[in-house]
């Protein structure tokens, strides 16, 4: 495999979040709560940039979600890539292979149940 090639798969789980579809970047609580309030949508959810981390290879996130009885919440998240492993801490600490393996367990819902907001 080339050089090129293992870089273009091997994104990291930072890149990842970045591109998905339920990034919006860096917007307040509040701007975030607006554009999911009053949507009859349990489990909807966006992605957001969080503090900024002094730890290398460690970035902070939220996801600001509809909860089962429709209101708006807030989850702060920390992910981490430590020897190849990619580690999602959200009331516990989570290995996978992407942050949609986790996704349902941050919501608090089945797999599947979860939505990402499209702008």
């Amino acid at each position: 495999m080339t050089a090129i090639l293992k870089t273009a798969i091997d994104t990291t789980v930072f890149q990842e979040i970045v591109e998905h579809s339920a990034w919006i970047g860096e917007i307040s609580g509040l701007s975030a709560e607006k554009m999911l309030r009053g949507k009859q949508v349990p489990f909807l959810y966006l992605l957001r940039a969080g503090e900024k981390s002094k730890k290398a290879n460690e970035e902070n996130y939220y996801v600001t979600f509809v909860a089962s009885d429709l209101s708006v919440r807030h989850q702060p998240i920390v992910v981490a890539e430590r020897a190849g492993d990619r580690f999602f801490e959200n009331g516990g600490c989570f290995i996978a292979k992407s942050i949609d393996d986790v996704m349902h367990l941050m919501l608090h819902c089945e797999k599947g149940q979860c939505v990402p907001f499209q702008q």
